[in-house]
């Protein structure tokens, strides 16, 4: 699994990505009431970098090997652990200044990784080899409008602002993404779908008493 997980997981856009999450969230620490849309950026970015991890350019050699789904998804989650910690240090260097509010900011970015994850490995399942790279193509770009356009703000708080904003209901919002995500992983990883060629029937057996002669 070590080895399969080396071979196939970006590991160099990834400590890339690292590094651009350290550099948005040292910006919002520095100016946190002018550059705050940052942050959600941030989640952007992550969420973004996680569906890279689970391309898989060689889809019609793998889905076919005798290793399972839920196998390869495992395996490809390394690459979910060096985001994670590279967000915890992010997360960390930021700090106080996040309106108090670490823990919250850190919730965010762990559930938009579930999230990206649930549906990329639902793609995956459906045949798509490599669903991560549309996927983030699109999901760091909505995000980053989210929080930049904060559209609806008082109402859905996906990013609050300011100790003020309303963390509780935002911390809700998220938490019920996670458990949605979550169920959503599971049952597509449970599910029993065929990922190699059909099974031959097994050869009738002729009763030699039946052959005429």
């Amino acid at each position: 699994m070590i080895a399969y997980a080396w071979r196939s997981v970006p590991l160099g856009s990834l400590m890339v990505a690292g590094g651009l999450l350290v550099v948005l969230m040292l910006v919002v620490a520095r100016w946190p009431y002018t550059m705050w849309p940052l942050q959600g950026c941030a989640v952007g970015l992550l969420a973004g970098a996680a569906a890279w991890c689970f391309d898989e350019p060689a889809a019609a050699v793998a889905d076919t090997a005798p290793r399972s789904l839920l196998w390869r998804t495992v395996a490809r989650s390394a690459g979910l652990v060096v985001l994670l910690l590279w967000w915890g240090l992010a997360v960390r260097l930021a700090g106080a200044d996040l309106f108090g509010h670490a823990l919250d900011v850190a919730w965010q970015g762990v559930v938009a990784v579930l999230a990206t994850t649930a549906y990329v490995t639902w793609r995956r399942s459906r045949g798509v080899a490599t669903p991560g790279r549309a996927t983030a193509a699109a999901v760091a770009p909505a995000v980053a409008f989210v929080a930049l356009a904060r559209l609806y703000a008082d109402r859905v708080p996906v990013f609050p602002y300011t100790a003020a904003g309303d963390w509780a209901l935002s911390r809700a919002l998220w938490t019920a993404i996670a458990l949605a995500s979550v169920t959503a992983l599971a049952v597509v990883l449970a599910e029993r779908r065929s990922t190699g060629p059909a099974a031959t029937e097994a050869p009738t057996t002729v009763d030699p008493r039946r052959i005429s002669t």
